[in-house]
């Protein structure tokens, strides 16, 4: 990577110039302005607070080092250093690009690692609602952004399938079976409202027959959860999402487990009596909020007990990351979970949540919050059903985590330039159709003379793809995976700009080879960056 070997350089020339400076922490990264260069670093602000000197003057002195390197470098107010790479570096990187196909971006920040991602993770008593299906592709991409980065990733679920809500479903159901057979009962207090209780009661009724008493509550209850998780795993198989291992919270407490991680939290002395209950309270303190009850005063333990025995299996299951995606309304639980890492001795550190804000779905200009089968709110299906998966993975990434989203159906179905993903995606269909007519006429693509590649809008093109590994490895950092689609519509843009400025079968054979090979590349780079995104990538639209 360009980037790499520019931070690489600045590192040797630092070195050689101030002394060792191993912990410096600068950054290289590409700038908005064209202008100013390719890439851009802070390297000698950094440095100047350290050194006690002027940014100038420290950049000057920098320069005065890299002038016989490869990048051109200036220094420009108040201290940043500009870099511009020569077309040969271009044309020498595009090869590679070329030479590595489908494992182009690939890195090994990850190589001989372990990680485990954690996502969706619905309410187990009713259908995927919008909200939670935005961790799907959330936590999707941030597991292929990993692979792609040599880790070794689990992909896992937690269906908290026991609990007071789980009683309240089949309470719920129960109400909407006997209405089926005509009998008068009242609507349990805390009941779930919409269409699919009734749904499943019919099933019950289908299943069991008439023949159901209130002693067969369990049964029924246990039969209507197995029913929505049914669904809800049709939902995950329509967003593209395969997990490895799905973990059952009342597994946890049948097995044992959830009992065990209570005695042995007590045996460590992290949890303490209070109230009439036990709570989870490291280092002798009380954490905050009730939530951090592990056992009710009736001797019940909570869902947080289970997901404390589910956590440590996690955190001694020897991964080197554990990523959990969660909906903000979840912040709370955060804290917590970040005391047991400490206490079943996993770092802190490697254990990274990801909260994501809540999607308002919209048609136009009109707001839709709820809908008629789910009560309440808008479904999974309903969304994927409507806009596909494609559409609603796309949309949902290039938003940053942490800010709200408005989702409009009627754009998100849209075949034109002003659906980002439709954007995308005919970018790499017209790679495709240009290609697939050379075929067709027995055209052979040979090595190439990328020096040919001399016009601006090439030199744009080039630039844009060599920066898709730089794309990856940020993301595989941070998990700011917005960075991918945006950089597709970038790349898809540039393209386009490419294509409508420069003829790319021309009179000229060595031209049109360049040019060709520059096409296949964007190819390359799109497929890459849609697979990434679990998108789907046609060679005709």
């Amino acid at each position: 990577m360009i980037r790499s070997e520019i931070r690489r350089i600045l590192t040797e020339v630092i070195n050689e110039k101030f002394g060792q400076q191993s912990e410096l922490n600068f950054s290289v990264e590409v700038p908005e302005n064209e202008e100013h260069g390719d890439y851009s670093t802070n390297a000698a602000l950094v440095l100047a607070k350290i050194l006690g000197k002027k940014p100038m003057e420290v950049a000057n002195e920098i320069i005065s080092k890299l002038e016989t390197r490869s990048y051109k470098p200036e220094a420009i107010q108040p201290g940043f250093i500009n870099f511009f790479a020569p077309p040969e570096v271009l044309y020498k990187e595009l090869s590679g690009v070329l030479e590595k196909k489908n494992s182009y971006g690939n890195s090994d920040i990850g190589k001989n690692k372990k990680a485990r991602v954690e996502y969706i993770s619905a309410n187990p008593t009713g259908p995927i609602h919008v909200g939670n299906a935005r961790g799907g592709p959330l936590g999707e991409t941030i597991a292929r952004v990993l692979e792609k980065s040599g880790y070794e990733v689990l992909r896992e679920y937690f269906h908290n399938d026991a609990g007071s809500q789980v009683e309240k479903m089949g309470k719920t159901i129960w109400y909407w079976y006997k209405k089926e057979l005509g009998e008068e009962t009242e609507f349990p207090e805390g009941g779930y409202q919409g269409e699919y209780p009734k749904e499943i009661a019919k099933k019950v009724l289908e299943k069991f027959g008439e023949k159901l008493s209130e002693k067969d509550l369990p049964k029924l209850t246990k039969f209507g959860i197995e029913k929505i998780w049914e669904e809800n795993q049709s939902t995950i198989q329509k967003l593209g999402i395969e997990f490895n291992e799905v973990v059952k919270e009342s597994e946890l407490l049948s097995s044992g487990k959830t009992e065990k991680i209570v005695e042995k939290l007590k045996n460590l002395g992290v949890a303490k009596e209070h109230d009439g209950a036990l709570w989870l309270a490291p280092q002798d303190e009380f954490l905050e909020d009730k939530e951090a009850v592990l056992v009710r005063s009736n001797g019940q333990p909570t869902y947080f007990a289970s997901d404390a025995a589910y956590h440590r299996e996690k955190f001694e299951s020897g991964s080197d990351l554990v990523i959990d995606i969660l909906g903000s309304n979840h912040h709370g639980h955060v804290p917590r979970l970040k005391a047991l890492a400490k206490v079943f001795g996993f770092d802190p550190e490697k254990f990274l949540v990801v909260l994501y804000q809540y999607v308002r779905i919209k048609r136009g200009k009109e707001v839709i919050n709820m809908s008629k089968r789910a009560g309440n709110f808008v479904t999974a299906r309903e969304v994927l059903d409507e806009v596909g998966r494609d559409s609603f993975n796309f949309s949902i990434l290039l938003h940053s985590a942490n800010s709200h989203i408005d989702f409009d159906l009627e754009l998100a179905k849209k075949q034109s330039e002003e659906n980002p993903v439709y954007y995308a995606q005919y970018a790499y269909a017209r790679c495709c159709s240009i290609l697939n007519k050379l075929q067709a006429t027995s055209y052979k693509l040979q090595a190439t003379n990328f020096s040919l590649l001399k016009e601006p809008v090439a030199l744009g093109l080039i630039k844009k793809l060599l920066q898709f590994p730089e794309v990856v490895e940020d993301a595989a950092r941070d998990f700011q995976v917005q960075r991918l689609p945006r950089y597709a519509t970038e790349l898809a843009k540039i393209f386009h700009n490419f294509y409508e400025k420069c003829r790319v079968i021309t009179d000229d054979e060595s031209l049109t080879q360049a040019r060709l090979n520059l096409v296949l590349a964007t190819k390359l780079v799109l497929k890459n960056t849609l697979n990434l995104l679990n998108i789907d990538t046609p060679e005709k639209m």
